[in-house]
């Protein structure tokens, strides 16, 4: 997957009607959508399927992280580790392609979106749903800033 192809594969859900429903969406990278049949997907689901990889994984380090689901606690831990398929950078660093994400903490889930260009991340949520009854927008990174949510590359995606 390339940075183009995985910003417009995000930029192609907004506006879609997706509805907001944790634990959905994102198991088949190759669907035209990240969603269900229902149109349920939550924020890893996307993000996966923006990345074109499915959010159940068989990757050695999230098998046995947590038995092979990519989520939002899962991609801090492995960002923050010296291996793996993520590697943090600094914010002000960060380029269209990689993610910006924070996990659970508190009883409270975490959260991840893709950043799309300068200040703007597609993210699906169940805020952005509240608000317009579609869960995937493109927003600017302000409830990522709010969060302290740290910036993360992905070796799954390609300059080029």
């Amino acid at each position: 997957m390339t940075i183009t192809e995985a910003v417009s594969r995000a930029r192609s859900a907004v506006g879609g009607g997706c509805v907001y429903r944790l634990g959905k969406g994102g198991f088949t990278p190759s669907n035209p959508v990240p969603w269900s049949k229902q149109m349920e997907c939550d924020c890893s689901g996307f993000v996966s399927w923006c990345l074109g990889v499915s959010r159940k994984t068989n990757n050695p380090w999230y098998v046995k992280f947590n038995g092979g689901w990519f989520e939002t606690s899962a991609i801090v831990r492995d960002a923050l580790s010296p291996f793996g398929v993520f590697t943090k950078v600094d914010r002000q660093d960060s380029r269209p392609g990689d993610v910006l994400v924070w996990g659970d903490t508190g009883g409270q889930q975490g959260h991840v979106g893709l950043v799309t260009g300068a200040g703007k991340v597609a993210h699906c949520s169940k805020g952005n749903w509240t608000l317009t009854q579609d869960a995937i927008r493109e927003t600017d990174m302000h409830i990522f800033d709010t969060h302290k949510a740290i910036a993360a590359r992905c070796a799954w995606v390609e300059v080029g």
